[in-house]
Formats: C-alpha cells, structure tokens, sequence
C-alpha cells in the first residue's frame, strides 16, 4: 500500500473525482489515514478509489463535514432539520407510541411494527435479516412503508404548528 501512495496515482484519482478541485489534496491525506487502519484491501487504488468517491460525494461524509465548506456553511445548518428537533417533540412521540398501540388485525401490519421495533431499538437492517431470517429488501420495504405511513398520518393530522413550511 505504501507504493501506491508514494505515487501520483491517489493525486490523480482525487483530482478526477473532486473535478481538480481544491480539496483533492484533502481527500487524498483523509482517505490515506482511513485506510492505514485496514491491512486487508487487495487493491489499494480500487478501494482508495471508492473510499474517496463516497468520502467526497456524500454530504453527510466525514470528509465533508471537516474539510468541505459547501457542507458546513452556517448557510446549510439554518436550513437543516436535526432529527433531535423530532425525536423529542412531544407531540410526535404520543402520535408514535399511539401508532403502535393501534392494530388492525393483519399480519402484515404487526409483521411491519414488528421490524420497526427491531429498527428503532438499534438494529441494523443486516441484524434484523440475521435474527428472522427475512431478506434485508423486505425489511427495507417495511421500513420504509412505515416511514412513509408515519410521515403522512402525522403531519395530516398536526394543525401545521408543528412543522416549518417548505
């Protein structure tokens, strides 16, 4: 791995990744120490290649919340929604707890409380599919039916004071 940082070959790929911008050099020092804790990669410019496509491209990446202006601007974090600004409105929680209280008898509605109990309490998607041997793309689904359930009961039902307006 050492020959493949003592080459141009990282500089490179950072500079086609970030369209020669500013941060290649950044990206380049960043996913050189993430990788100094793995000695398993076979293919060092493969995974470095990965490693900072997803580093860079992701706005929710380490990279980007360190090194990246667009992403950390006082612009952007004003115009945010922090998910503690949900989990401890009251009124959300109440809706939730209700929510799962109230059944309607089939099994593909307690099969979907079910798995989001699982995935509120922690579990990953892979640990769920582990424990109950169902595909992760179903637990997904349910997941994300929940979501959409949940969202659109909810802010049907608040008066609006609830919410910012988009």
């Amino acid at each position: 791995m050492k020959d493949f940082f003592n080459s141009r070959k990282p500089y490179d790929i950072a500079d086609k990744i970030t369209n020669e911008g500013e941060l290649s050099a950044d990206l380049v020092a960043h996913i050189y120490i993430l990788m100094q804790s793995r000695d398993d990669i076979e293919n060092p410019a493969a995974f470095f290649a990965r490693c900072a496509y997803q580093q860079y491209n992701w706005k929710n990446s380490e990279f980007n919340r360190l090194y990246n202006p667009y992403f950390t601007s006082e612009f952007n974090d004003d115009i945010s929604i922090e998910d503690d600004d949900i989990i401890h409105n009251d009124k959300y929680r109440d809706f939730l707890n209700d929510y799962f209280e109230q059944s309607d008898g089939s099994p593909v509605d307690w099969y979907k409380k079910e798995l989001v109990r699982m995935w509120l309490s922690g579990d990953t998607y892979r640990t769920i599919s582990k424990n109950t041997t169902i595909n992760i793309r179903y637990i997904t689904e349910a997941i994300k039916q929940f979501k959409n359930d949940v969202y659109n009961s909810f802010y049907s039902s608040s008066d609006g004071t609830d919410t910012d307006n988009f």
